[in-house]
C-alpha cells in the first residue's frame, strides 16, 4: 500500500504545474493546454478561440504543441462599443481575421435617437381694424372692391388669406366703377382670390365656395334693390339678411364670426339686424361704430353708379355660431 502511494506521489510531483491532465495520455491526438489566465480589467475581452483546426502531424514536426499555438485565434470585443459587428479576430501572429458574430444574447441594444432641431422661420401677423393676415376672410357684396383692397394692402406682400366676392359680372364692374380694376390688381398681385356672380342667398352650393370655411365673413352695407331708392319698405332688405345668414352660418369654423356693416340711424333701424340672427339660431357677440377711416382708400359705392355713399354713423354687428353645453 505504501508503495502504491508512494509512486501516486511521485506522478503527481513530475506533472507540470500549468498543465492540465487530458483523458487519454497514451494518445498522440490528445494534447494538453494551458489554462486560462485570468483576465485583467479594460475595455475588451481577449477570449481564446478553442476551435483548432485540424492538426497535421508531419514526420518533420516534433513540437505538436507549437503546432497548436501557430494555428490558435484570439477574439478581441471592445466592450466599450456594443456587441458583434465591433469584434475583430487576430492571430497570434497580429494578422486581422474575419469578424466572427457574436450572440449577444437577451441584451437590449437601445439605438441612438438623434433629434433635429427644426427652426421654423417666425411669420408676423398683420393687423386693420378686427381683421388679421391670419384669418381666413371672405367679402360678399363688394362693388369696387376698395375694402378688400384695402385690407390686402394692410396685410403686406401676401394676402391669400383674403377671397374677395361681387354679385355683379366682372363687365359691370368695369363700366361703373373707375378704380375696380386697380382695386383687383392689388388683390390679385397679392395672391387673393376674385370671383364674380356670387350670390348671397345661395354660395353655399357655390362650386367653389360650398366646400370652403372662413374664420370671418364680410357684408358691408347689404341691399336688396339696385338703383332703386325704396328704403320705406324694411322686408326686401331683411330677407337678403336672413338668406345671407342662413348660408354663412353654415360656412364659419369653429371660433368664426360673421361681421354685417349697416348703417345705424333713421329707416335703417327698422331692419332689426340683430333680431333677424336671434330668430335663425346665431347669437349676437357685439356690435360696434364703424369707422371707415380705419381703412385706407375704401370708398362705399351705390349699387347702380360710381358715387360715394354717405355710410356715417354705421355700425358692424359680429355674429357666431350658438354653442350647445351638455
Amino acid at each position: 500500500m505504501c508503495e502504491i502511494l508512494s509512486n501516486l506521489w511521485r506522478w503527481l510531483c513530475l506533472m507540470p504545474k500549468n498543465e492540465t491532465p487530458t483523458s487519454d495520455d497514451d494518445d498522440p491526438n490528445y494534447k494538453t493546454f494551458p489554462h486560462v489566465k485570468k483576465q485583467i480589467e479594460s475595455d475588451s475581452i481577449d477570449i481564446s478561440d478553442h476551435h483548432v483546426e485540424p492538426i497535421s502531424f508531419s514526420s518533420g514536426s516534433t513540437n505538436t504543441e507549437d503546432n497548436i499555438h501557430t494555428s490558435t485565434s484570439h477574439i478581441v470585443v471592445d466592450l466599450s462599443s456594443g456587441c458583434a459587428e465591433d469584434a475583430k479576430t487576430t492571430n497570434a501572429k497580429g494578422k486581422e481575421q474575419p469578424v466572427i458574430d457574436i450572440d449577444c444574447g437577451n441584451q437590449e441594444l437601445i439605438p441612438e435617437v438623434v433629434f433635429e432641431e427644426i427652426v421654423t422661420p417666425l411669420i408676423s401677423v398683420r393687423r386693420i381694424g378686427p381683421y388679421t393676415s391670419a384669418q381666413r376672410i371672405l367679402l360678399v357684396g363688394e362693388g369696387d372692391f376698395s375694402f378688400s383692397a384695402s385690407l390686402a394692402v394692410a396685410f403686406g406682400a401676401s394676402a391669400a388669406n383674403i377671397t374677395a366676392t361681387s354679385l355683379n359680372t366682372k363687365k359691370y364692374l368695369i363700366k361703373n366703377y373707375g378704380q375696380f380694376v386697380t382695386n383687383k390688381a392689388e388683390l390679385e398681385t397679392r395672391c387673393s382670390t376674385v370671383l364674380h356672380g356670387v350670390d348671397v342667398t345661395k354660395m353655399l352650393r357655390h362650386p367653389v365656395l360650398g366646400s370652403m370655411v372662413f374664420d370671418r365673413i364680410i357684408f358691408n352695407f347689404p341691399h336688396a334693390l339696385n338703383c332703386v331708392a325704396t328704403y320705406t319698405k324694411p322686408l326686401p332688405h331683411q330677407k337678403l339678411i336672413r338668406e345671407f345668414l342662413l348660408n354663412a352660418k353654415e360656412m364659419i369654423g369653429e371660433g368664426g364670426e360673421i361681421h354685417i356693416t349697416s348703417k345705424s340711424n333713421g329707416v335703417y333701424l327698422e331692419w332689426d339686424i340683430p333680431k333677424i340672427g336671434s330668430v335663425i339660431g346665431i347669437k349676437l357677440i357685439q356690435q360696434v361704430k364703424f369707422k371707415r377711416s380705419k381703412y385706407p382708400g375704401y370708398s362705399p359705392k351705390y349699387a347702380c353708379d360710381d358715387e360715394d355713399f354717405d355710410c356715417n354713423p354705421s355700425k358692424t354687428y359680429k355674429f357666431g355660431k350658438v354653442t350647445l353645453f351638455r
